[in-house]
């Protein structure tokens, strides 16, 4: 089953008296876990680490977080998310210790991105079950309790729960606030997806832009939980609903009592500031020199959004119906830095794309090409090139056809049917006497595999190594006289052979290529020769056109 992604964020208060919740400092701990690999048989992700590691820069720029307060896993085992947990728990208890009659809230935020499915985490070939996560949650002594947890099959750890939907929650900010919520980023039966052009899951890409204030409709310069689901609720579905995984619908299950939010960031304390004024509007990518997409929204006119970001240089580009616009700004450490219109120019148009349609134009995974080929296949016979008398006419071309299914954008699978004249003429050879006709056709499935590393997706040559395997037959018609063996008439012969060769495609456009491979052709003897072939071994050269199609893969956990 395609790796479904799910998002839960669990906040369970405990039942201190509501004096506790306001009283004392906030002590915050994080302890944030990513893991591609999901185990044999599950295509490992390419985004779970990054996204815990971002989401874990987050936290402690503007989250609350202290430096030595997270902890951050990256492809754990199990020992180690245990060991992490009890890490945790020690820290809490010993600040709830140390904080003593004077009170002060405690808050623990566990992250994880990775596989799972719907009895579990998976980490490597290893399963943490849902059941002892919630178990060891509980056993914390943090006065709130929140964990993301983006992976597959969402649904079964809200049921596990035995919770159930109730109106609209976390409406304010007072300090009563008790129960517990579940967040997920997609429902029960749907995927959840992380995209190549974002370089990140969806729901978490856009719960972060939330933090850095793009989800602060308030103003305020915080951003609460609620603000923050919302703003990637409405994201993630938006971006979603044109992918191949299907739209995401984040929903959850509640059951809190009394009235309250949670402040997850405060834009305000961070050193470097980025406002896009209430003059501006449209939707805004905000990238690194790097090209990194840190922020994404849309903002509409009368809107005033302040950004907390990393000091450097950022690329800012605004697309609105009819035209993009770009700029370039440096947000310095310490610095308030609000854009201008004046400081947008025209930007070139990026190629068109249907809104979730999260491939570049030159990647392959998912899609499927058909090749027409042509070139030179040089069949080899022992005592037929030396000594050899010919009348009428030499064939080594050949044609064929094949089709590409491309696994990944490193690996694909290949059919390809090759027919080759051997020979049309009359000869006398060390090998014997032949006048006819000699044909062939193989049919070879293989596997190619391009060794290249880097963003394969973005790049228009696309080398590869190669190896097949298949029946070939060898026709003749004629009458050949060889060592000890006489053929009159016509004849078909079968046998089973590989093919080993390497070559490259260059994809001029999304739906054509052309590519060049060469590689040798060897098979087990006939059982009869075929005019005075044994086999039909020998150097295969050759070229092709391709036409590509198929919309391709995105990528779910």
């Amino acid at each position: 089953m395609i790796r479904l992604r799910f998002l839960v964020l669990v906040i369970a208060f405990a039942s201190l008296p509501a004096r506790a919740w306001s009283a004392g400092p906030l002590q915050r701990y994080a302890l944030v876990v990513g893991a591609n690999s999901g185990g044999a048989g599950r295509p490992p992700l390419r985004y779970a680490v990054s996204d815990a590691e971002r989401f874990a820069r987050v936290l402690v720029e503007i989250g609350g977080v202290d430096p030595a307060n997270a902890i951050v896993l990256r492809q754990p085992k199990i020992r180690e998310l245990v060991d992490a947990l009890d890490a945790v728990a020690r820290k809490v208890t010993d600040a709830r210790r140390a904080a003593g009659a004077t009170g002060g809230r405690t808050e623990v935020v566990l992250y994880y991105s990775g596989h799972a499915d719907d009895q579990g985490l998976l980490l490597g070939d290893d399963r943490y079950s849902y059941r002892t996560l919630r178990d060891r949650l509980d056993q914390i002594p943090a006065d709130v309790r929140i964990a993301v947890l983006d992976a597959c099959s969402s649904g079964a750890f809200t049921r596990l729960k035995g919770g159930r939907a109730r109106a609209p929650f976390l409406v304010d900010e007072s300090a009563d606030m008790r129960g517990h919520a579940f967040l997920t980023s997609s429902s029960e039966t749907e995927a959840a997806q992380e995209s190549d052009r974002i370089r990140a899951s969806y729901f978490t890409h856009f719960l972060i832009s939330g933090f850095r204030g793009a989800a602060d409709l308030s103003g305020d310069g915080k951003v609460t939980l609620n603000e923050a689901y919302q703003f990637a609720f409405n994201e993630t579905l938006g971006r979603t609903v044109d992918t191949k995984g299907g739209a995401q619908h984040p929903s959850y299950d509640i059951n809190l009592s009394g009235t309250g939010d949670v402040v997850i960031t405060d834009v305000r304390q961070t050193t470097a500031t980025l406002v896009l004024p209430e003059e501006l509007e449209g939707r805004f990518f905000i990238r690194t020199t790097g090209q990194e997409l840190v922020v994404e929204l849309y903002k509409p006119r009368g809107r005033r959004v302040e950004l907390a970001m990393e000091p450097g240089a950022y690329d800012v580009r605004v697309e609105r119906e009819k035209a993009s616009l770009t700029a370039r700004t440096e947000v310095a450490d310490g610095a308030h830095v609000t854009l201008d219109a004046r400081q947008f120019g025209p930007a070139a148009l990026e190629p068109t794309q249907r809104r979730g349609d999260v491939q570049p134009r030159l990647a392959v995974a998912g899609r499927n090409r058909v090749e027409l080929r042509t070139g030179i296949w040089r069949v080899r016979d022992a005592g037929a090139t030396t000594g050899t008398v010919i009348s009428g006419d030499a064939v080594d071309a050949f044609g064929g056809i094949a089709f590409t299914k491309y696994v990944r954008e490193d690996l694909a699978v290949t059919l390809t049917m090759d027919g080759v004249g051997i020979e049309s003429h009359a000869s006398v050879s060390a090998a014997g006497v032949s006048t006819g006709d000699v044909a062939a056709l193989a049919t070879f499935l293989g596997v190619r595999w391009n060794p290249i590393k880097g963003a394969r997706e973005r790049q228009a040559l696309k080398p590869f190594v190669a190896v097949a395997l298949g029946p070939v037959i060898g026709v003749s018609d004629g009458t050949f006289v060889g060592r000890g063996t006489v053929t009159a008439g016509s004849e078909t012969r079968g046998t089973f052979g590989t093919r080993i060769g390497g070559g490259f495609d260059v994809h001029l456009a999304r739906s054509f290529s052309v590519g060049l491979d060469v590689g040798y052709n060897w098979m087990a003897d006939f059982t009869h020769p075929v005019g005075l072939h044994e086999n039909f071994n020998g150097v295969q050269a050759a070229i092709g056109i391709g036409w590509l199609f198929g919309k391709g893969y995105t990528s779910t956990r």
